[in-house]
């Protein structure tokens, strides 16, 4: 799983303007592109027939036999000291609640959007992301229409074809997205709890998604554990379009709220051209709730990276505990989870684990990775499964 590191960078290289770019339903065109997918103007599905009755429009469902979350996430433990640690990965029997994920623009289709059969990026950014969440939940990623890398080009979300009337691609990505959920809000997710987890586009198709199906409806947001929307901008409170009703996560025990955050090093904070930490309309703030202190405060982070990061490793994967360490930083424009590295000169461990681009992304490649053991650990608490 060397490339891993490598297929996520793609997956996120354009992502600034798919998570923020959701809910767009602009319908100015720019320079044409492409012509519009096999489909792609196909209804969401609302009733009993969906796209998603169809298991090979899954990437990830218990049911699957080639399941993408089926996969080798055993992990080194590395320490300071050199150290190290094989950790196996166990995903849970019988677990009490679901994960639903939406994954990161990260296809190498053409524009306007990408088809439903999955690729190598796809089955990458999965194993990478979302797949460990196996230990605390039955897990279900669908695979959807979205914009593409080469699709984020229009950054409105506004139509990037030459056929009249074409639907605009976001919307496209989000039917999908919301007839995936109904099928499985009709189906296994009947009575269950879950989580939702998405970064960067998946995020912004899910706040929409909680948005319109969730944060009116009792019924179903009593079932929401958390949100997971990391790496795209959730509106807090007070803010245009906040969520009336799901508040942000500020105890491990709390359940029906939401985590996002938007990583930056303590080195290279957001400047005045940074793409993540404020609402894309300008107006308002976004949320910054830092998984390893809800409460507030630092807290150290723990991380797990492809072993990219550290060649000789055995694993697929290096789990490091404290590399980081997090806190929520705002100032007069921005809010970000600034993460201060510990690294020291004695110290055994890698010295730099990558994830950057230009100071604008900040650290948006990995948001995931630096934190994926909080949210693990977050998810098991919420769930009352510690």
């Amino acid at each position: 799983m060397g490339l891993l590191a490598v297929a996520c960078g793609l997956a996120v290289l354009a992502a600034c303007g798919g998570g923020e770019s959701a809910s767009s339903t602009s319908t100015t065109a720019p320079e044409a592109t492409s012509s519009v997918p096999d489909g792609a103007g196909d209804p969401p599905g609302p009733g009993p027939v969906s796209a998603y009755d169809d298991p090979a429009n899954w990437l990830c469902r218990p049911d699957l036999d080639q399941d993408l979350c089926d996969v080798d996430l055993d992990a080194t433990l590395v320490r300071a000291d050199g150290t190290t640690e094989v950790q196996p990965f166990t995903p849970a029997t019988d677990a009490p609640i679901d994960c639903f994920y939406v994954y990161p623009t990260i296809s190498g289709d053409p524009p306007p959007n990408a088809d439903r059969t999955p690729g190598p990026e796809e089955a990458n950014v999965v194993a990478n992301q979302f797949a460990r969440f196996g230990e605390v939940c039955r897990t279900f990623a669908p695979s959807y229409r979205q914009v593409p890398l080469q699709g984020l080009a229009a950054l409105s979300g506004s139509t990037t074809t030459t056929v009249p009337g074409a639907p605009v691609p976001f919307e496209v990505a989000y039917a999908d997205v919301l007839d995936a959920w109904q099928q499985y809000q009709r189906t296994d997710g009947v009575d269950r709890r879950f989580v939702l987890i998405g970064h960067s586009q998946g995020a912004g198709h899910l706040r929409r998604l909680i948005a319109e199906e969730i944060d009116d409806d009792p019924a179903v947001r009593d079932r929401m554990v958390s949100a997971l929307l990391i790496g795209s901008g959730t509106p807090a409170p007070g803010s245009p379009e906040a969520f009336a009703n799901v508040p942000p996560c500020t105890e491990a025990t709390q359940t029906g709220c939401v985590v996002s955050y938007a990583t930056f090093e303590s080195t290279q904070p957001p400047g005045d051209d940074s793409l993540f930490g404020r609402p894309r309309s300008g107006e308002g703030r976004v949320l910054c709730t830092n998984p390893a202190a809800l409460g507030g405060g630092s807290g150290p982070l723990d991380s797990y990276y492809p072993a990219v990061v550290r060649p000789e490793t055995t694993t697929p994967f290096v789990r490091l505990e404290g590399w980081w360490d997090g806190r929520c930083v705002s100032d007069d424009r921005f809010d970000w989870l600034q993460v201060t590295s510990t690294w020291t000169p004695e110290d055994r461990r890698p010295a730099d684990l990558g994830g950057r681009i230009t100071p604008q992304w900040g650290l948006h490649l990995v948001d995931v990775n630096v934190a994926l053991g909080n949210l693990l650990d977050l998810v098991r608490s919420q769930s009352g499964q510690t």
